[in-house]
């Protein structure tokens, strides 16, 4: 079984011809042009999301969360201390 589809056969009438390469040129065209507007769309609507959320989260003032525990804190050192046992 052959494919017939994947090779198109132009008509052989010159103009016929000329009439169906320049729709296909006209198409081709079209949908490169809607994919750049609808692109641009896209990122121009993701951008003002991001600076709406961006500006609305600034003016809410922040809770504070009860499980962070804020303080003075001192570094241990890892060596262990003379008077503890070893753990061997």
């Amino acid at each position: 079984m052959r494919a017939r589809f994947i090779h198109l056969s132009l008509p052989r009438h010159p103009l016929l011809r000329a009439l169906a390469i320049v729709s296909v040129a006209i198409v081709l065209t079209a949908l490169v042009a809607t994919g750049l507007v609808l692109g641009a769309f896209a990122l121009a609507t993701a951008a003002l999301v991001l600076t709406m959320r961006r500006w609305l989260r600034r003016g809410a003032p922040r809770n504070a969360d009860p499980s962070i525990i804020e303080g003075e804190f001192t570094v241990v050192s890892p060596r262990p201390s003379v008077g503890l046992p070893h753990t061997e």
